[in-house]
């Protein structure tokens, strides 16, 4: 294991006796982002929180560009801080509140520092304003700034944007983004928004109860899974029991066929859980081979895009999303048949339940 970046290695965690964090690994490159992405409750925030040295872990190690962080006060970790509620000093300027914690430099070199980052965050011109007369992103930016002025090795976000409404979040996640391309810190961002985490983040850390699902980029857990639950957290997942019945042949339980373009791992005879995207099913008014049958619901605009709502024989709900092309709609309970693309298509053990 290399001496850069951040590791987190073989971390369990328990609060009195409900064990929240189990075995957990997963590095962070030096100078990127990762995102720790999970349900409310999985253990992110905690994962978090034993990063900054909030909570000591009961077995374990954190180590920081090879130095072992696991027993080290948190005044010592050298790390910087962003949290959802912001946390600025409202009877100080922004410029004041940027210099906190620069006390002990020379006071040129304290104003040299502050006004580098204000020019970083782009808010030069609020430097001798008050906190309470920006808007939520200029106090969010204001957090980031000081947050980077004591030249921290790393910077952990708790949920930075998840008190903003959404276009501003996607105005400051665009921010973030070039804020690290020019500064190029290690950065862990705690998320429980997947179009944030895929925004933002170069690699995820996908966590369910306490557990690593899977790590990787945004696109190899988008198009690789590792689990049932990593298919249906990160974007939708259409999702119905079938069977085995050949080396690369399924049967839905409404009785479809599905040829798959690659042999499955699986018995014949063993009970599986076949997902599709929306963006992989291709709509048809009349019956075709390897079809879905379903019942068409409703349809709703989404730009140059048609989501398909429709259910299944067995009333299962089911999602396709298709190119508008200005031809005939089908009516509410109409047949319908959706063809899904087989090399899209992923396979999970029965066992795991739909969600």
């Amino acid at each position: 294991m290399a001496d850069t970046g951040l590791q987190i290695s073989n971390v369990d965690h328990s609060y009195e006796d409900k064990q929240v964090l189990h075995n957990v690994n997963f590095d962070v490159p030096d100078g990127k982002v990762v995102a720790l992405l999970g349900p409310s409750g999985c253990g992110k925030s905690t994962i978090l929180r034993a990063i900054a040295g909030l909570i000591t872990p009961d077995r374990g190690r954190i180590s920081l560009q090879g130095r072992d962080l696991t027993k080290v006060q948190v005044r010592n970790r050298k790390l910087g801080m962003v949290f959802q509620n912001f946390a600025l000093f409202s009877h100080m300027t922004v410029a004041e509140n940027v210099a906190y914690g620069l006390a002990h430099l020379p006071r040129q070199e304290r104003r040299e520092r502050v006004s580098r980052l204000l020019e970083l965050v782009r808010l030069t011109a609020f430097a001798n304003r008050f906190p309470p007369s920006l808007s939520g992103g200029q106090q969010q930016r204001v957090a980031v700034a000081r947050a980077l002025a004591t030249d921290p090795s790393a910077l952990l976000m708790d949920e930075p944007f998840g008190a903003l409404d959404r276009a501003l979040r996607s105005e400051l996640q665009a921010e973030l983004v070039r804020m690290q391309d020019d500064v190029g810190i290690t950065t862990v961002m705690v998320t429980h928004d997947q179009e944030e985490a895929q925004a933002v983040a170069g690699q995820l850390v996908v966590m369910n109860e306490g557990r690593v699902e899977q790590v990787g980029s945004p696109e190899e857990i988008y198009d690789h899974p590792a689990s049932l639950f990593v298919n249906g957290f990160i974007g939708h997942a259409n999702q119905q029991h079938a069977t085995v019945t050949g080396a690369g042949r399924l049967r839905t339980a409404d009785g479809s066929e599905i040829a798959m373009n690659r042999t499955l791992n699986y018995l014949p005879g063993a009970e599986v859980i076949v997902t599709s995207r929306p963006e992989d099913l291709s709509l048809s008014l009349t019956e075709q081979p390897g079809a879905i049958a379903a019942r068409f619901d409703r349809a709703v605009v989404m730009g140059r895009f048609l989501t398909i709502d429709a259910k299944l024989p067995d009333g299962t709900a089911i999602k396709a999303q298709v190119l508008r092309d200005g031809g005939p709609r089908p009516g509410k309970g109409d047949a319908i048949w959706l063809i899904p693309d087989t090399s899209r298509l992923h396979v999970f053990p029965g066992n795991n339940q739909i969600n």
